[in-house]
């Protein structure tokens, strides 16, 4: 099932969201510092109880235990960001993350949305390969991560 995050939901979500980030990041920043000093699930979830609003628009996956979550970030009233969606990595692969970007899809369609943005860092193969299998084109914007030499490449869904 897929519904809309809650306060109950943060602990969960900080531990997802931190785990996702250091099993992606790490291999791609070999940073270990950054990865396990500064990424730190308590820190997230302070942030997010002292920051009620983070929750608004994001949804989670929750078949009894949440499993991945999805943000999506208005820019404009017809353009909406992914901020943040990731997967708990015991669960990568059951096709989770395609049931949260469906559902987002589907809930923006009925905003009025035209376009879904996001952004990936170029090494990120694996990431770029499962956005563009559901129907995100990489719009050829890029940047620099900051205080990396890493880029940022703009991947874009155009509803109809």
């Amino acid at each position: 099932m897929i519904r809309q995050a809650d306060k109950q939901d943060i602990p969960r979500i900080a531990e997802i969201i931190v785990f996702g980030k250091r099993v992606t990041y790490r291999p791609i920043f070999e940073n270990d510092y950054g990865s396990f000093n500064e990424l730190q699930v308590v820190d997230l979830y302070e942030e997010y109880k002292s920051n009620l609003d983070r929750l608004d628009g994001m949804l989670l996956y929750d078949d009894g235990i949440v499993k991945g979550v999805i943000k999506g970030h208005p820019i404009d009233d017809k353009t909406i960001e992914i901020t943040d969606f990731y997967v708990e990595p015991f669960f990568v692969g059951q096709g989770i993350g395609t049931l949260l970007i469906e559902h987002l899809i589907q809930q923006v369609r009925k905003k009025g949305v035209h376009k879904i943005v996001l952004w990936v860092i170029k090494d990120n193969v694996k990431a770029r390969k499962f956005y563009e299998a559901n129907g995100f084109v990489n719009s050829g914007k890029t940047c620099i991560i900051k205080g990396t030499t890493k880029e940022d490449c703009c991947y874009e869904y155009v509803l109809e």
